[in-house]
């Protein structure tokens, strides 16, 4: 999810405290995904997944018990969702949930970064049984003699981006000490959370309600020129990068100054730009993560907390582009300081005849992620894997990693949709719109050039030529 460093700070809201009651009740954000779950077959769409390739003879023994005991410290990694005959289904935490460790071979493959790849894609294509299963599961392969493949996957109702940094900087620390001492457990579990947001809730709702619908009336819906018609929604996701340079970075940073924004303010005005050229229209929604984690006392907890925002464009094109990254600033400010209503709820009342395999509020989405944090294992050399095929949750997806030594963007794209090239191309043109936005911010948002000299220079001689009707 996008990092909350790099958004406006929300209200402080009252402090989660413990509560004594059991069996807790589902958050919100479980809430929206037991409701897709149970309302389509079986799938591996809302599955997440942290997987390794480990050189330098790793020690299995030592790695599972450092698994075994992230999940005793965090209870939604061992918590089953309960049906009742009547009323809602609640959670219900396994005391001894600790996931069986897959021993079976590392699937085929060329060279050892393959065949991790390849694991890594069997087990994302695992379809949880959340009423019976942890929703955790643990695949070690080993690759040789001195390499192996480790793979939590980890459905998203226990699971949100920014529980990753937690399991990696947990799981190592516990790696290299054996266990001893002890990581401590958080003080507030999930349970707590989830009766804490039940009540804040409760006295907060109608307000909120009120806010994102007077923010989001009349807004249109997103027209995509796709490639095909429908929506893409769970069906396989085709992924671009585009490396930032080192000189758009720091471009973007100038502009966010300027603009009292931030980085990531810079980079979604220029989605909001691209895909109101792209779509020919000026007012739409595009959504986008954020954590959830409102009170301190959250922000070292593995679960599902994140909440999705819905952010309106109202673009201007004759504005310049640095005042479209003021607005875009203004408008995350506002999302922030309102993101207490959960998305579920406002579709509820916006869409009330929603289907599950589409998003009912937005068709495109935008998120910035921090650089993966470097693994300390003792020594060992490890590699992050990605693999070779997922499933889209968005029509279209931009993520923006703006830190780290490689900046880059990230275009996510459903193949149901668009074909590869489509693709490539969108994300090529966000490149090039962001290079010249932020070199030349006070240019009106609609003259900012999104072709580089050599594609205008190729459309030109076409255009000239009568290559195009």
């Amino acid at each position: 999810s996008t990092p909350d460093a790099a958004l406006p700070r929300p209200p402080v809201r009252d402090a989660v405290v413990p509560v004594d009651e059991r069996p807790a009740p589902l958050s919100t954000a479980q809430a929206r995904l037991w409701f897709v779950h149970t309302s389509r077959p079986p799938t591996a769409e809302y599955n997440l997944q942290v997987a390794l390739l480990l050189r330098g003879k790793p020690d299995v023994d030592a790695l599972v018990g450092a698994v075994h005991r992230l999940v005793r410290r965090h209870e939604p990694l061992r918590t089953v969702v309960e049906s009742r005959p009547t009323g809602p289904p609640v959670q219900r935490v396994l005391a001894d949930g600790l996931p069986p460790v897959d021993h079976r071979p590392a699937a085929p493959g060329a060279d050892d970064a393959k065949r991790a790849a390849a694991t890594a894609t069997e087990e994302l294509a695992h379809v949880f049984d959340l009423e019976h299963e942890p929703p955790l599961r643990v695949r070690s392969a080993a690759l040789g003699d001195d390499a192996l493949v480790l793979v939590l996957t980890m459905h998203h109702l226990a699971f949100d981006g920014w529980s990753t940094a937690i399991l990696l900087r947990e799981l190592a620390e516990d790696y290299r000490s054996g266990g001893v001492p002890a990581i401590p457990a958080p003080e507030i579990s999930y349970s707590d959370y989830a009766w804490w947001e039940r009540r804040t809730l409760d006295r907060d709702r109608e307000s909120l309600l009120r806010h994102w619908q007077t923010t989001l009336e009349g807004v249109e819906e997103l027209e995509l020129p796709a490639d095909r018609p429908g929506h893409g929604v769970g069906g396989p996701m085709g992924t671009v990068r585009h490396e930032l340079s080192a000189t758009t970075v720091e471009r973007m940073r100038a502009v966010a100054a300027r603009a009292g924004a931030s980085s990531f303010a810079v980079a979604l005005a220029a989605w909001f730009a691209v895909l109101g050229r792209y779509s020919g229209q000026r007012d739409f929604v595009v959504g986008m993560p954020v954590s959830g984690r409102t009170d301190v006392a959250l922000e070292a907890h593995i679960g599902c907390f994140v909440n999705t925002l819905c952010l309106r464009s109202a673009l201007r094109p004759r504005e310049p582009f640095v005042e479209l990254v003021r607005r875009t600033h203004l408008t995350l400010a506002d999302a922030m300081a309102h993101q207490a209503l959960p998305f579920e709820e406002l579709v509820r009342v916006s869409s009330p005849d929603r289907r599950s395999d589409r998003n009912p509020l937005f068709r495109a989405f935008c998120s910035g992620v921090d650089a993966p944090p470097s693994l300390d294992l003792d020594g060992l050399d490890a590699e992050f894997v990605t693999p070779d095929y997922a499933l889209s949750r968005f029509d279209l997806n931009a993520t923006f990693l703006l830190g780290g030594a490689r900046p880059m963007l990230q275009l996510d794209y459903s193949k149901a949709l668009f074909d590869d090239t489509s693709g490539a191309d969108l994300a090529r043109r966000l490149g090039v719109f962001l290079d010249w936005a932020v070199s030349r911010p006070d240019r009106a948002v609609r003259d900012v050039a999104w072709m580089t000299p050599g594609e205008r220079r190729h459309v030109l001689d076409t255009l000239q030529g009568g290559g195009l009707a």
